[in-house]
């Protein structure tokens, strides 16, 4: 993994011409200037390479958050109380997870289009599906917390909110922050959602797809590999910011020996 990082890095560096010449070696005049070239000439239909790193981040950031938030409700919810229709709705989640996501590309485009939430802040709305691998994650997380946690705090006079904001999801935070960026990584890295749903506010990895055709054409790859190296630069920031909290345990506790 560190290889091809390291090339990308090199060619970056290099000059149309010496990219064709010495694909793998240094390069022989480091050519920085080619950052500042990628600020100016990386755009896709009049939108800029710092307007796309705001499309990124909003809608990465978004989408990340409301989704760990309406998970971790729902799965709280559906693992501590008893109702009718519980269990239905759990295998109706594991089901819904063996569906391919290809098959509902073309009824998902209809309903984009006729609900108005393309080329909208309004996409963050689909971010409230809570159905998938991470609903599976936070409800065994929960199996693990004890009710007893809760009892106290009834005991002591707190309400459903103050029991789940105060005591269960406080719990839960190290996970939360770890599935938080697990799933901002995907979203910044997804050029699928924004290509179909954003054609007027595209994302960087939308917009350096597409500056991928005009590359074709003029064999300036390194202008590329400039701009995919800008793009890697916030996933590296979060990582290194969050690392421990990202290699650390699903499996915490309530008491910290």
């Amino acid at each position: 993994l560190i290889y091809p990082l390291v090339w990308g890095i090199l060619s970056s560096l290099k000059g149309a011409v010496e990219y064709y010449d010495n694909v793998f070696g240094f390069p022989q005049e480091w050519k920085f200037s080619n950052y500042v070239t990628a600020f100016r000439e990386i755009s896709d239909g009049g939108t800029s390479l710092l307007q796309m790193f705001w499309n990124s981040l909003w809608f990465a950031g978004g989408s990340a958050l409301i989704t760990v938030e309406f998970t971790t409700i729902f799965a709280y919810v559906l693992n501590k109380y008893r109702f009718c229709g519980r269990g239905l709705i759990f295998g109706i989640c594991l089901f819904i997870m063996s569906v391919p996501v290809g098959a509902s590309f073309v009824s998902m485009y209809r309903l984009m289009h006729a609900l108005h939430l393309t080329d909208s802040y309004l996409i963050l709305l689909t971010a409230t599906n809570v159905f998938g691998m991470n609903l599976i994650l936070v409800h065994s997380f929960y199996s693990n917390v004890s009710w007893a946690y809760a009892e106290s705090a009834q005991m002591d006079g707190a309400n459903f909110y103050q029991i789940y904001f105060c005591v269960m999801r406080a719990q839960a935070k190290p996970m939360m922050i770890t599935i938080f960026l697990l799933l901002f990584i995907a979203k910044w890295n997804d050029y699928m959602s924004p290509l179909l749903y954003l054609s007027k506010m595209p994302t960087l990895s939308t917009g350096l797809y597409r500056y991928q055709t005009v590359v074709e054409r003029t064999g300036n790859y390194p202008i590329l590999f400039a701009g995919l190296i800008l793009s890697l630069i916030p996933i590296f920031v979060l990582y290194a910011i969050f690392c421990d909290k990202l290699m650390g345990s699903f499996s915490i506790g309530g008491l910290k020996g």
